[in-house]
This record gives C-alpha cells, structure tokens and sequence, in this order.
C-alpha cells in the first residue's frame, strides 16, 4: 500500500541493525546525509585487548607456520570494511550491543530514541515484533539477493556455487521471519563467470550507496509501493558451513570448480584423506585421459607437477592451488597428493 508523500519537517530519524561490511557502507552514505539523523546503532563490539593480542599472536604464528597445516583461513572479504561501531562513536552515534537485543531494556533504549525508520544490513539475528513496531513510519532490511530466491544469512555463496550469474539487493519490509516481508525495491547485480564469492560480496557492496540514497529518498517522502512475497516461491538456504563446504567429489568439473569458488577468499573448499584435513583454493578441468575411474582417486600429476583427479561425470579435475599454514600454496609437490591415493567422500555422501 502507498502512503501519501509527506513533507519531513525534521531530519528522518534512524536507527541502524548491521556489523561489518554491508552496515558499514550503510553508515558511511548516512553520516552527513542532511536528510536523515542517525539516532543509534545496533552491532558487534569490536574485539576487546585481549582478542586484539590473540589475533596478532595468531597471524604472526601463521606467518612462521607455527599454527598448523591445517589453518585454512585466508582473508575476511569484508575485512577492509570500516568497523561500523568505531565509525559510529566517533561521529557521537549511541551504539547499542547486538547480543541484548531480546531484552526489555534494549527496547526501552529503542523507544526512546524515537526513530522514524529502522534501517537493518547484515543483521545475524531475528529482530523481535516490538522492536520492529517502534519506528513512527518503517523498518526496512536490506537483503544480498532478489527474494523471494535465496532466502537466508549467506545468499551470495549458494549464488556462486549453483553458478547463477545474477545476485542483487532487495529492500523489504522488516516482519517476524527471515527474508518474508513485503518488496519495496530490487536492483540487481551482474556476476561474470569464475566470480568467488567475495567478488560477488564486492559487487554487492559497491551497489550499496544508491539502494541507500534511494531508501532515503523514499523514506523521507514516506512514499511506499509494497510488493507482498509469494511464500511458496523462492527457497531457505542453510547457513554455508560444516558439511555444505566439502567437495563432492561425484560432482562434475564444473559443480566442483563452483564449490571452490564459493567459499574464496575467506578460505577453500574442504576434504580429506584418509582423514586427514584438506583445502582446495583453485581447480580447472582437464580433457579426460585415463577413462572410467573412481571419483576422488588421485590419476597422476600433469607436466608441472600438479595433481588431476577423477570426478563425476567422466571428468577430470587439476588442483591448482591448496590452503595450508593459514595461505595460498602451490599443489605441486603437496606430499598427500600421490596419484593412486583417494579423497574421502564428502561428509553424507555414499563412497
């Protein structure tokens, strides 16, 4: 339903729900946006002293490889990203735990900061029906995908691994569910082939500032066209972690290759030897040589050095590059990869 535009008499009073990476694009387009006032923001806390000198422990023993081969972190895509709670206290921004959100005092704190319109950009958690009926006009979340498709807290890996080349933002209206709420505005997102997904996370990130300047735009004129979502249409994705990470090695070439690429950078796609951990960054298919064979079964290295193994479908797969040690390595000369040996099936699936 559209509501009459409104001549705002004052600044559109907002309150932020987001951490790092898409809220802290979110807050840098509103800090100093005359059309708005930022009246509060709900986040994580940054690290404290001791996590501080935890991670510095921890990257200087990756650099001397004292953490193990089996440290497969590479790069946060949004670690560049401001911290949107640091952003908001220098600029005098009350700043309001994420953790707390469920409790009555969090919502004392919300009503009396009057907001006009909630604005919320990758949120973990589900924001309570009182806290979302606090705002004189709106609460709006900004989701990375064209819902109803792709529903849930990590659209863009799924997005890369079914090898789909279009993602986007919607702006919808916040409700009781996850991703449910009615449509105000789409805008879409192009991805080229062999896009990871923090490239996809980059796109997404760069598109921000007109979803925002538009969202404003619309909030202060209190001018709405609400599309409601198809609840049968689109689907829930898990979270894209545990099992969902591992290579299947039944999978073809391609489907392979995608997995790979849908969980770079922040780290590879998982499997085993014998159980023994594994992370691959980097595969390409190769033209078949050695017919039929087992999926996983290691064949025999190319001509430098690198192994090619067996998948589904008839191919065959190069592993170019592994994770270890917490970076990006070579796959040649990697001592578990002897042709003959076999990769463990993924968790779930039948050897």
């Amino acid at each position: 339903m559209s509501h009459p535009p409104t001549e705002p008499s004052h600044p559109m009073r907002v309150l932020l729900f987001g951490t790092r990476g898409y809220m802290s694009v979110v807050l840098e387009q509103l800090i100093g946006d005359g059309r708005v006032e930022v009246v509060g923001l709900c986040s994580a806390p940054p690290p404290g002293l001791t996590m501080r000198l935890r991670a510095a422990a921890g990257a200087l023993q990756r650099r001397l490889r004292l953490r193990g081969r089996s440290d497969f972190v590479v790069d946060d895509p949004f670690a560049a990203c401001t911290d949107p709670w640091r952003l908001a206290r220098r600029n005098g921004i009350p700043c309001l735990p994420y953790q707390a959100v469920k409790t009555p005092e969090f919502l004392e704190r919300v009503r009396a900061m009057h907001p006009d319109m909630i604005l919320v950009a990758g949120f973990p958690r589900l924001i309570p029906p009182t806290v979302i009926a606090a705002p004189s006009r709106i609460g709006i979340n900004l989701h990375p995908s064209q819902l109803p498709r792709h529903r849930g807290g990590t659209p863009n890996r799924w997005i890369v691994r079914n090898g789909e080349t279009e993602t986007g933002i919607t702006a919808h209206v916040l409700d009781e569910a996850f991703d449910t709420g009615d449509i105000l505005g789409q805008w879409p997102v192009t991805l080229e082939t062999g896009m990871s997904w923090g490239d996809a996370e980059e796109r997404i990130l760069s598109r921000l500032p007109d979803v925002v300047d538009a969202v404003v735009r619309q909030g202060a004129a209190n001018d709405w066209t609400r599309v409601p979502q198809d609840p049968s249409a689109g689907e829930y994705e898990p979270p894209y972690r545990g099992v969902y990470a591992w290579i299947d090695w039944t999978q073809t070439a391609k489907e392979i290759q995608q997995a790979c690429l849908a969980s770079r950078p922040k780290t590879g796609a998982l499997t085993a030897i014998d159980g023994r951990p594994q992370c691959i960054w980097s595969v390409a298919p190769v033209d078949p040589a050695n017919g039929a064979a087992t999926p996983g079964t290691i064949l025999r290295y190319d001509t430098k050095g690198r192994p090619v193994v067996a998948c589904g479908g008839g191919d065959e797969i190069m592993i170019d590059k592994i994770v270890a040690y917490g970076a990006v390595l070579e796959s040649r000369g990697w001592g578990d990869f002897e042709p003959g040996r076999r990769f463990d099936a993924a968790p779930g699936v039948d050897a």
